[in-house]
């Protein structure tokens, strides 16, 4: 295996890792905003300030 081909499959698998990092994070943060909504759409329903 050559320097040049070490160097290339790091790249890679830090590509990859950032690349789950990211949908794992957007993940998170479209479930806590859909929660939020559902939580302050019932809060509504009951006259709650929210």
């Amino acid at each position: 295996m050559t320097l040049r081909s070490q160097v290339g499959s790091v790249l890679d698998a830090d590509n990859l890792k950032g690349l789950l990092l990211a949908g794992v994070s957007s993940a998170f943060i479209g479930s806590s905003f859909i929660l939020k909504k559902k939580g302050l759409k019932r809060a509504g329903a009951y006259g709650d300030r929210a």
